[in-house]
């Protein structure tokens, strides 16, 4: 028994050297780690990135420099003018009427010596802004949707610009340095003299609206149709493809998530809506912020799959439409989606799309095309004439245009047509074949 204690010591030794060990193995192991590869990350775009400049465009421009107005609507003529704009630096850009009368808007554009560009919807000025350059430190919010550039000549110096909103009457001027214009008028004046003539009926419209003369050729297209997967679409819009549920048949496929997303798909009318009921709101929007923000968000999955081009917004709804062009006009169709349309929102304080409605068909491959004239714009005129007065007062544009018609399950063909914009809707003119070809209205 006298060793016992001698026993007890030299386990408690041992135990304490055994802990002390322990202890410090513990504080300095390191573990050995396999190395993770992180994934690469996923390109979800479906198509093409744009411009500001690519999707905000004039939809036609008129020239005058004595009685005579001429016009065109053609891409390359277009292009040669506003990319002549972009060289100009714009000046003390001041509002000189607010709720100006028809008439005075009228002598804006319509005098000696103007060139005019026709926007399809209003363009707020820091839109522009990153179109030509305005050296001015403050920037208007106004909107406007056509411009008028008054050049200078012999007796006038000083080119001027006007922004002119038809809808509120609202003005602003603006101007351009002399060694600008100079060059201006030697891209621009010569060639403008060879556009076709335009003419108006003063009986349509609180301001003159002006068509071609003569008949004009246009292209009938047939495109194969080839369509974006639905696959693409979710990749591209959910916030994880992980948690989706899918159901409906073919023709109306449904997708969800678990943030409440939802897309469908229309076969009828070759769309996709997509919505997040959680972004909604009825807050109004800055348009130019709208602008920039719909067509970023286009941008961020490459929705540009076609030629869509801005066409108009609804700030109190935050909604943007940007509509399909072909040829440099228009496309209409009462039997297929032909628009991209944005509506914006917020979720938990972020900005982010609300609702987000488009075609999911591409036009890639063309079928044999084939020419044919489009009725000169007199006979749209006379066509228009027919509405009652008090409609007449309402018509605010008209324009050569395509109609999108699907003529079998694989093709859609694009028909040129005349157009006309009455009470902010898209009307198309018909073609009375028992009359011999003579437009009528529908």
């Amino acid at each position: 028994m006298k060793y016992v204690e001698q026993v007890k010591s030299v386990v408690l030794f041992l135990l304490i050297f055994l802990s002390l060990t322990l202890t410090f193995t513990i504080w300095n192991f390191t573990p050995s780690y396999d190395k993770i590869e992180s994934s690469p990350a996923v390109d979800v775009s479906i198509g093409e990135k744009k411009t500001i400049k690519q999707v905000v465009r004039p939809i036609k421009m008129l020239y005058q420099e004595d009685e005579t107005v001429k016009g065109t609507t053609k891409k390359d003529e277009i292009d040669l003018f506003t990319n002549s704009m972009e060289q100009w630096e714009i000046r003390e850009v001041t509002r000189i009427a607010e709720n100006a009368s028809p008439k005075t808007l009228s002598s804006y554009m319509h005098e000696k010596n103007r060139f005019v560009l026709y926007y399809p919807g209003n363009i707020p000025f820091p839109v522009f802004d990153a179109l030509v350059d305005i050296t001015d430190s403050a920037i208007p919010e106004a909107s406007f949707d056509r411009i008028a550039i008054e050049w200078a000549t012999p007796e006038n110096a000083q080119s001027t610009i006007y922004f002119i909103n038809t809808i509120s009457g609202m003005v602003y001027q603006g101007r351009i340095a002399v060694n600008e214009t100079n060059r201006f008028q030697q891209d621009i004046l010569e060639k403008a003299d060879e556009y076709p003539v335009y003419v108006t009926d003063e009986k349509i419209g609180k301001l003159p609206i002006y068509v071609p003369e003569e008949k004009t050729t246009q292209v009938i297209y047939p495109y194969l149709l080839e369509e974006i997967t639905p696959e693409s679409f979710r990749s591209a819009l959910f916030e994880s493809t992980s948690n989706i549920e899918s159901s409906g048949d073919l023709a109306n496929k449904k997708y969800t998530d678990d943030t409440g997303a939802i897309m469908r798909l229309d076969e009828a009318q070759k769309s996709m809506s997509f919505v997040q009921p959680a972004a909604e709101t009825s807050d109004p929007s800055i348009p130019s912020e709208l602008i920039f923000n719909t067509v970023d968000f286009i941008n961020d999955h490459g929705g540009w799959t076609n030629d869509y081009r801005y066409f108009g917004l609804a700030p109190l709804n935050q909604q943007v439409s940007y509509r399909l062009f072909l040829d440099n006009l228009p496309v209409f169709s009462s039997t297929a989606s032909a628009e991209l349309e944005v509506r914006w929102g917020m979720r938990d304080g972020q900005e982010q799309v609300f609702r987000y409605v488009r075609p999911y068909y591409v036009l890639e491959s063309t079928a044999q095309t084939e020419t044919t004239e489009l009725e000169p714009g007199t006979e749209a005129l006379a066509a228009i004439s027919e509405l009652e007065k008090e409609q007449l007062a309402n018509v605010t544009e008209i324009i050569p245009g395509y109609e999108l018609v699907q003529t079998d399950g694989k093709l859609i063909t694009f028909l040129p047509a005349w157009y006309y914009q009455i009470d902010g809707t898209w009307k198309k003119l018909s073609q009375d074949a028992a009359g011999g070809g003579n437009l009528g209205l529908e």
